[in-house]
């Protein structure tokens, strides 16, 4: 078991989008969008945040546009 970050402890980075460790449940990790900066997804599980940073909106528009998804 994890114990509760100290301060604003940070997760690797994940191509487009920063997770951090949330202050008040130390289990969950959130992710967020770099480039529109908006909240993308939580959970305690890497695997699941994958797959919502998939569906993001922002980053799927690039797909559909034949540009690839690797960033800038």
């Amino acid at each position: 078991m994890r114990t509760p970050p100290s301060g604003p402890e940070k997760a690797p980075e994940h191509g487009f989008f920063r997770r951090n460790l949330n202050s008040r449940h130390a289990q969950l990790t959130e992710s967020t969008c770099k480039k529109c900066r908006s909240f993308v997804a939580a959970s305690v599980r890497p695997d699941m945040l994958d797959f919502m940073e998939k569906l993001h909106l922002c980053i799927l528009g690039r797909h559909f546009q034949g540009k690839p998804l690797t960033s800038a």
